[in-house]
């Protein structure tokens, strides 16, 4: 503001000012002490409530950066504290965490309070959907981990639009964090009494009996019964003697670096994308309430698509990934011109695409990660992904209004280049659709990964069984006779008209 005295103006020269004549450049300058805010679309909002304007703006983007933060320490935390003290355990201690963290947030009265607020709730509700997906995915079987791993985003989609609805509503920021945030959260901690423990956890801790117990009751809600020939052991059979590893051992072998520094640099991608999308959605043409709305709308038939691509003969994981990488990548360089030359809507749309494409290569990273790292540092090889994701959306909060304020489609140029460049290194990987999980680093450096082959009757995938693979001679193929014989193009072309359906 100018510090200027206008009794030393006329009227005329008031009326008719001409900024160029009436200012100086050694006319003083002083900052604002009051602001008045636009209360047409909210009442109030963390900007209005803290006057993050002028000289403060930066702590805007700095809060949700706190935030996200506060997520990097969930994640990297939560897996250790569900594998201590159990899954359901867990799950109520980062519930607790983030009921705290509301509390400190909501009647913030400082700026200093409300970060340390948004910090602890990233940390608890990380911690909340990891230990979630975890036990979701140990208390279902494999035919259906896919699907239940995917549902939960699409949950998560879901609440996603809810907010836009909610914020409608309530225009009151401390009021909309208390009844969407606050409330399901309270509600949530009620609901923990129905879910029960992982029966694997408990199998692994050697709490045995109460493994049967939650298998057998699981069972008779499913009107069925355990095998009779089923003993608690074969909920640990994968992975029995196999010795963890560390960070280091990511990098020690060629092929493993190669597909952890790929996974990797999908993960930030993913993340980077998604989040600056999702957080600049008010810096986009159109009403911030349908556009939010929208955002999330299009992830759930996103993630509805994904889950068939994944198991998809003709895709599978590899080009799925990739594919959708593509999309995203296409979708923002469509953006530059759209945004240079103002098409507001049609700008809008393609970013809507942009972010439903970079939705499906989140959940194919999920499932594909897993895939692709051996037992031995299938936790540290996914921890560390996630971490790189953490990053990126730290930085994302400065990827909108702050970047583009440098040029107007920067932000989109930016999207474009890791989305592509994200696809382009996903055709580096392999296909595990249809292939065992391995255990060893050995194993997955000297595994051939073959492309599964369809049935000519039925187009039904192969599953290469893991009895029919010895693991101990990698490459040869082990007969019903017993004989272990390197397997020649003859016998490939015979499996190759054989299916599991058939």
């Amino acid at each position: 503001m100018y510090g200027l005295m206008y009794e030393r103006y006329s009227q005329e020269e008031i009326l008719n000012w001409n900024r160029s004549k009436m200012i100086l450049e050694t006319t003083v300058t002083v900052s604002c002490t009051q602001w008045t805010y636009d209360q047409s679309v909210f009442v109030s909002t963390i900007v209005s409530r803290f006057n993050l304007v002028c000289g403060s703006e930066y702590l805007n983007q700095l809060i949700s950066t706190i935030y996200m933060f506060g997520v990097l320490v969930g994640v990297t935390s939560s897996g250790a504290v569900s594998d201590k003290i159990g899954r359901r355990v867990a799950l109520f201690v980062y519930m607790v965490v983030r009921l705290v963290g509301y509390a400190v947030a909501f009647p913030a009265s400082h700026y200093a309070m409300l970060a340390v607020g948004r910090f602890v709730i990233g940390t608890g509700t990380a911690g909340v959907f990891l230990t979630t997906y975890v036990l979701a995915a140990e208390l279902v079987g494999p035919r259906v981990r896919t699907a239940v791993g995917v549902s939960l985003q699409i949950a998560f989609s879901i609440g996603f639009s809810l907010t836009a609805l909610l914020s409608y509503t309530v225009r009151d920021e401390i009021k909309y964090q208390m009844a969407s945030m606050g409330g399901p959260a309270v509600l949530l901690l009620l609901l923990l009494v129905l879910l029960p423990e992982s029966p694997r956890w408990l199998a692994v801790n050697g709490r045995k009996e109460e493994a049967i117990k939650i298998l057998n009751d699981i069972s008779t809600v499913n009107l069925t019964s355990l095998p009779e020939n089923f003993t608690i052991d074969d909920l640990n059979e994968e992975g029995n003697g196999v010795q963890r590893k560390n960070f280091v051992d990511l990098f020690k072998s060629p092929k493993l670096r190669l597909r952890t520094l790929v996974i990797d640099f999908s993960w930030f991608t993913c993340s980077l994308v998604y989040y600056a999308l999702s957080l600049n959605i008010g810096s986009l043409s159109g009403d911030v309430f349908i556009n939010t709305t929208l955002s999330g709308l299009v992830e759930i038939p996103a993630n509805i698509i994904c889950i068939f691509l994944l198991d998809s003969p003709y895709l599978g994981r590899r080009l799925t990934l990739s594919g959708t990488f593509f999309i995203a990548g296409l979708s923002s360089f469509i953006c530059v011109p759209l945004t240079i030359y103002n098409f507001g809507t049609a700008s809008t749309v393609m970013a809507m695409v942009g972010k439903a494409s970079v939705c499906m290569s989140f959940s194919v990273v999920y499932v594909y990660s897993a895939e692709l790292f051996p037992t031995e540092v299938r936790h540290i090889g996914i921890g560390a992904a996630s971490m790189f994701a953490r990053i990126a959306s730290m930085i994302a909060p400065y990827m909108g209004t702050p970047l583009n304020s440098v040029w107007a489609p920067c932000s989109s140029v930016v999207f474009g280049c890791f989305a592509t460049l994200a696809g382009l290194l996903g055709l580096l990987l392999p296909e595990t659709r249809g292939h065992p999980l391995l255990d060893t680093i050995d194993q997955a450096e000297q595994y051939q990964w073959r492309k599964p082959v369809l049935c000519k009757n039925k187009m039904a995938p192969v599953e290469r069984r893991n009895a029919d693979y010895n693991m101990n001679t990698v490459g040869t193929h082990k007969h019903s006779d017993g004989e272990s014989k390197s397997p020649s193009n003859d016998e490939n072309s015979n499996d190759a008209n054989q299916c599991s359906r058939c």
